[in-house]
């Protein structure tokens, strides 16, 4: 584009020199109206990329909005099936007690039957005959049994009407719960839907914005700039840090032992294979792998994250250092589950899957990288 501008400029100052005194004021004032024409052009351009800029910090702000609520209503899922689980535990917590109390106070029944007709006055009458000492010992032994086995049952089914209350509280109590985590779970899929259609208008806005092959292939060329920059910059940085605060750690070793080897790091069919034809004279840098929206992304390997944020063109995106100047990068993510110096292990699930970045499908962008240089995955992956 700057070629084209300097071009221009160019030609039109050539033909002016050309002409010379032998040009007309008209012909002279054409020129100048081309001139003029070339400068509007320009600034339409520059007023578009703006535009462009400007949509793409907002989407930016509408896909991080997403990612969060996506987050907490995966927390929140999680959090109702711990609650119904507890629910469904002290429910039958609560049918064992009940068996239990049923059975104490048919027993402490029985006892206190046998009681009523063995009757006090024959306990009296006993004492007062006294015709056997041995026959006298062994109904006083009998009658003292009698008398700590009804002391020990109202008193275990005194324990089990205190376990059954505090068991019945309880179930209210995860009642109570269940009933508030639904419904900040349906809070939470309306603001989530909310958060969906202010990135589909925000995304219809981009493409409007980026109508042309030509647009589209501009806008691929910025965002592999911005991914230089960010791997210049910021994640040498972070990988200089990282090897500082894991002086005391195992050191990385690399990925090159295990080429061919590697775990996929979600299965699905590749959409866009390495190297393959993009738009214009570009061509994949990674593989596309498609996917359904929140699918585990695990690490391929063990390595410290380098990055984890959203980045033009490829969404949500984390980065792994590997060692030995090994990188893997896993883009177009609905939400990330790693930060920045965290150290994961093989197989570690570090984002889900979605189609930020300004996607129309729902797929994971995976790319491998040792020293600088791009490599290609499917001789890697297992």
């Amino acid at each position: 584009m700057r070629l084209i501008r300097l071009f221009n400029a160019s030609l039109v100052a050539g033909v002016l020199l050309l002409l010379g005194p032998m040009a007309n004021a008209n012909e002279q004032q054409q020129l100048l109206d081309v001139q003029q024409q070339l400068k509007q052009q320009q600034q339409q351009l520059k007023q578009r990329k703006a535009e462009i800029d400007k949509a793409q910090q907002q989407l930016r702000q509408y896909e991080l909005a997403l990612a969060d609520a996506n987050q907490q209503l995966r927390k929140l899922n999680n959090q109702l099936a711990h609650t119904e689980l507890e629910l469904k535990q002290n429910q039958q917590q609560k049918q064992q007690v009940q068996q239990q109390l049923t059975q104490q106070q048919q027993a402490l029944a029985q006892q206190l039957n046998s009681a009523y007709r063995l009757g006090d006055n024959d306990y009296l009458k006993m004492l007062l005959n006294q015709q056997s000492t041995a026959k006298l010992e062994r109904m006083l032994s009998y009658y003292q049994y009698l008398a700590k086995a009804r002391q020990s049952a109202l008193a275990e089914v005194s324990r089990q009407q205190l376990e059954l209350a505090a068991l019945e509280q309880q179930l209210s109590n995860n009642q109570q719960q269940l009933k508030s985590l639904v419904d900040q779970q349906q809070q939470q899929q309306q603001k989530l839907q909310a958060r969906q259609e202010q990135r589909q208008q925000q995304l219809a806005k981009l493409n409007q914005l980026q109508n042309s092959e030509q647009s589209r292939l501009e806008q691929l060329q910025i965002n592999e700039q911005h991914l230089q920059q960010v791997i210049s910059q910021q994640i040498e940085q972070q990988q200089q840090q990282a090897l500082e605060q894991n002086r005391d750690n195992p050191p990385l070793n690399g990925l090159a032992a295990h080429k061919g080897k590697l775990p996929w790091p979600l299965k699905g069919r590749v959409l866009h294979s390495y190297n393959s034809k993009n738009q214009g004279q570009t061509r994949w840098q990674g593989i596309v792998i498609d996917s359904h929206p929140g699918t585990p992304v695990q690490a391929i390997a063990a390595g410290n994250v380098v990055f984890a944020d959203w980045l033009r063109g490829y969404g949500l995106v984390v980065a792994i250092d590997h060692g030995e100047q090994y990188l893997s990068f896993y883009g177009y993510n609905q939400s990330l589950n790693a930060e920045v110096g965290e150290r994961v292990s093989a197989g570690q699930t570090i984002a889900y899957a979605g189609n930020s970045g300004g996607q129309d499908t729902n797929a994971l962008f995976f790319q491998l990288r040792h020293q600088g240089q791009t490599q290609d995955p499917s001789q890697w992956l297992e």
